[in-house]
């Protein structure tokens, strides 16, 4: 069982591991970058492929999805609430009914995770599954 702090806490300079441990702090870094593969992330179309001509214009407003993990987005619930203008340019080549939240996601890109665990693998990383 851990020991709990006492409070006042220190000062952030002379806190100590073990000064964090008592309190329970876990924390995590998540990082969003885009990479350099073939496909994107969560459906089939070609990645990195960018154009200002597009074929269409698609007008919607945010509505809340179940997420890759099973779960709606907070985020998502409160924007609903806003019914802000979301414009897509669309263009044929480059997007699909994921990107407007009308299909389900697809297995994630296999390229993509091997990058990721690559880069995690050279960083000496602990990765975990899925943290809230």
């Amino acid at each position: 069982m851990m020991d709990t702090m006492q409070l006042p806490l220190k000062p952030f300079k002379q806190m100590t591991a073990d000064d964090y441990a008592a309190i329970g702090l876990k924390c995590g870094l998540e990082v969003h970058q885009q990479l350099l593969t073939r496909r994107k992330l969560f459906c089939r179309c070609p990645a990195g492929h960018y154009s200002s001509d597009y074929d269409a214009r698609l007008l919607r407003h945010m509505r809340p999805t179940l997420s890759e993990m099973g779960e709606y987005d907070g985020t998502a619930l409160m924007e609903k609430k806003t019914r802000k203008n979301i414009i897509y340019h669309v263009h044929h080549a480059t997007v699909c009914t994921y990107e407007f939240d009308d299909t389900p996601p697809f297995p994630m890109d296999d390229e993509a995770i091997d990058i990721a665990m690559k880069l995690a693998l050279m960083l000496r990383l602990n990765l975990v599954n899925e943290l809230h």
